[in-house]
């Protein structure tokens, strides 16, 4: 995949006003990861507000502390967020962090990555 940015954790494009992020195979998500991952998409996004469509399909763990760190101060500048896992584990692990961690930024569950393109566009007609 071609990207703008790429650190070890994931890769980062930016197309019509929509930040994706692909996170890397087999990827633990620690709290010092979800700090990494952050301050790359902020250093990315010049700090300006962005919806954002994350392929987490990959991911093999994330940590309590890490959910909740990307859930308050990982959601700033994130106008809406849309989740992509076609992994049914994956997927499973992300409702329960959209259930339990309630991220400051509106954010959804898509299994595929259309879904998730159409969901943000129709957002940004509203």
């Amino acid at each position: 995949m071609d990207y703008d940015y790429e650190n070890k954790y994931a890769g980062y494009k930016l197309r019509d006003r929509i930040l994706y992020i692909t996170f890397k195979k087999s990827l633990n998500i620690t709290y010092d990861v979800a700090r990494k991952l952050v301050q790359d998409r902020l250093r990315f996004q010049s700090f300006s507000n962005f919806d954002v469509i994350c392929d987490i399909s990959d991911v093999k763990s994330i940590q309590s502390e890490a959910r909740t760190y990307l859930s308050t101060y990982g959601s700033n500048l994130l106008a809406n967020v849309a989740l992509v896992s076609t992994n049914a584990t994956v997927y499973t692990m992300a409702l329960f962090y959209i259930r339990i961690n309630n991220p400051k930024a509106p954010t959804r569950l898509f299994k595929s990555i259309n879904e998730a393109i159409d969901y943000i566009k129709s957002i940004k007609k509203l």
